[in-house]
C-alpha cells in the first residue's frame, strides 16, 4: 500500500514552519464566508481555541467514537514524531477503509496570517473552503495530489494557532474519489473536539 500521510504531512509542515512561520457527534461545517482579514490577509478568529492541552496529546483531538464512526472501527491513533508540531496519525492501511487521517497542530509562529500571505510561493494548491464551524479553513496542497487520494486542509482556530489536517487513501477505499470531502469531515471531527474541550 502507498499511505503517504506522515510523509508527504510531514513534508508540507516542515515548508510551513521554514516560512516564518462526545462520541461520533460532529458540528456541521458553515457555508458562510471567511470572517474579516487581520493583519497580513489571514482571517481574524472571533472565537479562538485553546490548543494547549492538545499539543500534549494529539491524539486526543479526535475520540475513539469519533473514529469509529468515521470509518475506521479499532483504529487507535499513533503521534507522530517526525512532525514539526504535535501531531497524530490514525493508519488505517490495514483497514477496508484504507486510509489514514492526520491532525497537526502548527508550531509557535507558524498560523495562517503567517501563511495565508506567502501561499502562493509554497503551495501549488490553496483555496479558501468553506468556514468549519465558523473557524476560516483553506485547501492547501503543496504538490496537487487529489487525484492520487491526498488532500490537506488548514483551520485557523486562534490569530496565533492553526491545525493542519490530512488525508491520504489508497485505491479501492471508498474515499479515494473525493479526498477533501474526507479531509474536511475528518476536520470537522478535530474542531468539535477541540471545542469541546476548550469549554
Amino acid at each position: 500500500m502507498r499511505i503517504r500521510t506522515i510523509v508527504a504531512g510531514t513534508a508540507a509542515l516542515a515548508l510551513l514552519a521554514g516560512c516564518g512561520d462526545s462520541g461520533g457527534t460532529t458540528g456541521t461545517p458553515t457555508t458562510a464566508s471567511q470572517p474579516p482579514s487581520s493583519s497580513g490577509g489571514a482571517p481574524k478568529i472571533e472565537n479562538p481555541l485553546d490548543v494547549k492541552a492538545f499539543e500534549a496529546a494529539p491524539c486526543s483531538m479526535a475520540t475513539p467514537d469519533q473514529v469509529q464512526a468515521y470509518g475506521l472501527p479499532g483504529v487507535a491513533g499513533r503521534v507522530n514524531t517526525t512532525s514539526p508540531g504535535a501531531s497524530c496519525v490514525w493508519l488505517g492501511s490495514s483497514t477496508p477503509a484504507k486510509m489514514a487521517p492526520g491532525v497537526t497542530i502548527l508550531p509557535e509562529g507558524t498560523n495562517l496570517s503567517t501563511i495565508v500571505p506567502t501561499a502562493a510561493t509554497t503551495f501549488e494548491t490553496f483555496e479558501t473552503q468553506p468556514a468549519i464551524q465558523g473557524y476560516p479553513t483553506y485547501m492547501a496542497l503543496v504538490a496537487d495530489s487529489r487525484k492520487n487520494g491526498y488532500c490537506s486542509v488548514l483551520v485557523g482556530v486562534s490569530d496565533e494557532k492553526a491545525v493542519s489536517v490530512s488525508f491520504q487513501s489508497d485505491k479501492g477505499s471508498p474515499r479515494f474519489a473525493d479526498p477533501c470531502g474526507a479531509v474536511t469531515e475528518f476536520a470537522n471531527l478535530v474542531i468539535t473536539t477541540i471545542k469541546a474541550g476548550a469549554k
